[in-house]
């Protein structure tokens, strides 16, 4: 069985960075236009939180050339676990968690040659990386 615990969003310096550099809370429908729109200019999601209104806003990142992603926000834990089972198929490694105050999950999986890159991308944003715990 797994566990998952979600990123934490650390104080300091970093927590400055990254309240400049999380994108405004977007609509569900404004949400996927963005991703769209920042996908094609190289941008992909490498966090992301949903709120208690279904709001939804990003931390988008310029990954290295052949980073294969996913990015699900406003999931039931169902739904969230059955994504993260498909993606250790591709394999893609878990990112980043966020569980709003609602229960949903919000989640990033990145290919597992680039986490690396991607975490160390995520510290200097005061966000930790989530964990996912075997039992």
């Amino acid at each position: 069985m797994k566990t998952y615990s979600p990123s934490q969003l650390l104080a300091g310096d970093a927590a400055l960075v990254r309240q400049h550099a999380l994108t405004r809370w977007l609509s569900p429908d404004l949400a996927q236009a963005a991703v769209d729109f920042c996908r094609n200019l190289g941008l992909t999601p490498a966090y992301s939180e949903c709120s208690p209104g279904r709001l939804t806003r990003y931390l988008f990142w310029s990954p290295p050339p052949g980073t294969q992603g996913e990015v699900r926000s406003g999931r039931t834990k169902e739904k969230f676990e059955a994504i993260d089972h498909a993606n250790h198929d591709h394999p893609r490694r878990l990112l980043s968690l966020h569980i709003s105050d609602e229960g949903l999950y919000s989640a990033v999986w990145i290919s597992a040659e680039h986490y690396e890159t991607a975490k160390t991308w995520l510290a200097a944003h005061g966000v930790t990386p989530a964990q996912i715990h075997e039992s």
